[in-house]
């Protein structure tokens, strides 16, 4: 995936990092929203459903991806985007969490900074900070274009401590593999259909399924104290980690 040249943050994102409060010295994670904290390709599924369209998801691009029910004809990339657009618009309130999201990031709030970093359209910004606030996720909320390699050279370099960064995304790991290679990278892969389309991921550093795992892989190689359950104590002794 090829990037646009620039040597930081987009502008709008920048403007939303440099308002953060980040401690030097602490460990930070930083991580993305749809499909990791919240369920996203299945929401999005049922929502064209009742619009009378489906998701046919062969990559994770938009275009060609969505048709109207019956035919096989995809829609042009501008109605994907309208369509998506809608979506946040109508849903982002009403997402859902990711089993067991809420408890690990919670639990890992007392040992690290945590920072979201979503790319839902910048004009969904405060329905997202409202959702996730009344789902019980902690940190603050930054809304972001394109890739977050750059805002997570950002991040670290302001926080000067171990830095993670999980997404469900490959393209994104790629990105932040790129501009920020030292940043621990998590590829998320609670979601069906990302097991189904994205099973490797070179560039992670972990592969995970589920929050006992991300907890378990952050504890260990951050490193941060040992406050999990034994059930994450015991996915710590198993969990895949790829060393570089």
């Amino acid at each position: 995936m090829n990037e646009p040249t620039m040597r930081g943050p987009t502008p709008r994102t920048l403007a939303q990092l440099e308002e953060l409060v980040i401690e030097r010295g602490r460990p930070l994670i930083v991580v993305d929203v749809d499909d990791c904290i919240s369920i996203y390709i299945d929401h999005l599924n049922r929502y064209l459903a009742e619009l009378g369209f489906d998701l046919r998801l062969t990559s994770y691009q938009l275009e060609g991806s969505i048709f109207p029910t019956g035919t096989a004809d995809p829609l042009p990339f501008d109605d994907c985007i309208e369509l998506l657009n809608r979506f946040f618009q109508v849903e982002c309130r009403r997402q859902e969490l990711m089993p067991g999201a809420a408890e690990a990031l919670q639990s890992m709030a007392g040992d690290a900074q945590i920072v979201i970093l979503t790319n839902a359209p910048h004009f969904a910004g405060d329905d997202r900070r409202a959702n996730l606030a009344e789902l019980g996720i902690p940190g603050p909320v930054v809304t972001n274009t394109g890739g977050k390699g750059r805002a997570l050279a950002w991040l670290s370099a302001r926080a000067g401590a171990p830095t993670a960064f999980i997404d469900d995304s490959v393209h994104q790991i790629e990105s932040v593999a790129r501009h920020a290679p030292h940043v621990l990278r998590l590829h998320f892969m609670g979601a069906e259909s990302v097991q189904r389309l994205f099973p490797d991921c070179a560039d992670a550093s972990a592969q995970v399924r589920n929050w006992q795992e991300a907890e378990a892989v952050l504890r260990r190689e951050l490193p941060l104290p040992k406050g999990m359950t034994s059930e994450a104590e015991r996915i710590e002794r198993t969990a895949f980690v790829r060393r570089s």
